[in-house]
């Protein structure tokens, strides 16, 4: 019979297990505690400092939430991780704490567990470091006994390792048991994903909302597909709700490394997957062989966390989860930020197929350069919209008039205005779809107050308000572009094509 994930399981020991420890800490009191202590200890300046990070009951996080901090730091230690506030053999004082509660005081939002700095850090300082065999990785659920016949080579990298984690999840004497307990619930990472129907209703008008819509479609018939292609998993264990608990921590925890390997891997890095995101730092996550002492060691890999800057004490560290927009911020992390330099919101354009005698050309042309001529999304910027929808545009908006003499299949065609009259379409275009976008939200409620709000409903009020003001300043551009043209000497000349067309 295969062998199946069970509550209570007498060979959990000999999974996966821990590498002897080689030294011997002690830490006497949590994180949150020490932080306390620090900041009491201190004059006025320390406890201001301290209160950047903690909550606003000054860091007074439940008992429960310090036991499982110091389960993971105890878990770490044991696993050869150095993460004592003293100096050990060869190793400086660690200098991250773990905060059971930090806060952000530019989006005036709770975020969760987060690393600070216990000392200043010097920038590009190593802040912490870790052995890869302690992360969740699709070699990990390979190793699994339990998932036998079940993970392959084949097998998507987030399914192998949602099938571990819960898996492993059920496991009381786990090997990432204390990791495990220290992760977030559904509800605290809050992706859009998971929210609930009229949870949803606040994201009316804003593509979030479809997308969303089709996370759940492809969650729901993934996991189905899962349940089906491998019957000897258990349905009371790997229900979709632990499957919907399993992927949102995949998408806001999980980090994608390289390492000495030939493919990137991804991999939930436990402790270092507690750093908080800011869109203005570059602190950086790197895989590397850890180094010998001997000849004779087995060469291991190591998961390094890097300072993008100095840090004073008791700063927050954070780093960036990538260029993102507000909408994949909802989505994945269930978060979205005020203050976000790459939020962005998708325009929907194209060609007209009932009214354009071009159309079956343009089809032709844009299919080669991988576009669909009638439905073509592109990111508005709140200071600009980019080049290819205006070359798009171009291409869409002409007509024979437009082209003259113009080739309508040659890229270099639409990297300079066509005409001026083309030029005014495509500006007009754009205005009527943003314009157009705008009428698809809802009226607005401010009348209630952010303070009464739930932490979601205030996500989905930050998301749609900051895409609406892409929006509105999309439309002004366009309409001060348009009149400067209109404005300008009937004749001009064309620049030379650089060739740098995006259709190419």
């Amino acid at each position: 019979m295969a062998a199946r994930w069970l509550a209570l399981t007498a060979a959990a020991t000999a999974y996966l297990p821990p590498s002897q420890p080689r030294r011997s800490l002690r830490l006497h009191m949590s994180d949150d505690s020490w932080a306390q202590e620090l900041a009491q200890a201190g004059g006025g300046f320390e406890r201001q400092e301290a209160s950047r990070w903690q909550k606003s009951d000054r860091g007074k996080a439940d008992a429960e939430s310090r036991a499982r901090n110091d389960a993971i730091l105890k878990w770490l230690e044991g696993n050869d991780v150095w993460v004592s506030e003293l100096s050990g053999w060869n190793e400086p004082p660690h200098s991250l704490a773990l905060a059971t509660s930090t806060f952000d005081e530019l989006e005036g939002e709770d975020s969760g567990r987060g690393l600070l700095a216990r000392r200043a850090i010097a920038q590009d300082a190593i802040l912490a470091r870790l052995p890869v065999r302690l992360c969740m990785t699709k070699e990990a659920a390979l190793e699994a006994r339990e998932l036998k016949g079940i993970v392959s080579q084949d097998t998507n990298e987030y399914v192998a390792i949602a099938l571990l984690l819960i898996g492993e999840a059920q496991k009381p004497n786990s090997f990432w048991r204390e990791y495990i307990e220290v992760l977030p619930s559904v509800e605290d990472v809050s992706a859009t994903f998971t929210w609930s129907e009229d949870e949803l209703q606040y994201l009316e008008g804003s593509p979030a909302r479809q997308a969303t819509a089709s996370m759940q479609d492809k969650l729901r018939r993934e996991h189905a597909s899962i349940l089906e292609q491998y019957p000897q998993l258990d349905r009371s264990v790997f229900t979709l709700e632990r499957w919907t608990w399993a992927f949102s921590n995949l998408f806001s925890r999980a980090i994608r490394l390289k390492a000495g390997r030939v493919d990137e891997f991804l991999a939930l890095v436990p402790y270092i997957d507690f750093i908080n995101h800011s869109p203005f730092s570059s602190s950086y996550v790197d895989a590397r062989a850890i180094p010998k002492a001997f000849p004779w060691e087995a060469e291991e890999d190591e998961v390094v966390l890097f300072a993008d800057r100095a840090y004073k004490q008791f700063d927050q560290i954070f780093i960036s989860y990538g260029p993102r927009p507000n909408s994949d911020l909802l989505l994945l992390y269930g978060f979205a930020l005020d203050r976000n330099p790459f939020n962005s919101v998708d325009l929907v354009v194209g060609a007209n197929a009932d009214q354009d005698p071009l159309f079956d050309q343009k089809r032709a042309f844009a299919a080669s350069a991988g576009r669909d001529v009638a439905r073509a999304a592109f990111p508005l910027y709140a200071d600009r919209y980019p080049d290819e929808l205006v070359q798009f545009l171009r291409m869409a908006c002409a007509t024979m008039e437009h082209l003259g003499n113009l080739p309508l299949n040659a890229p270099e065609t639409y990297v300079d205005i066509v005409s001026l009259d083309n030029e005014l379409a495509v500006l007009e275009t754009i205005r009527e779809a943003a314009t157009s976008a705008l009428n698809a939200y809802p009226p607005p409620n401010d009348d209630i107050p952010a303070a009464f709000l739930s932490r979601n409903q205030r996500m989905a009020r930050r998301l749609v308000q900051t895409e609406q003001r892409i929006l509105q300043k999309t439309v002004a551009a366009t309409e001060r572009k348009a009149r400067e043209l209109q404005s300008a000497p009937p004749s001009f000349e064309r620049r030379t094509p650089d060739l740098l067309s995006n259709f190419k």
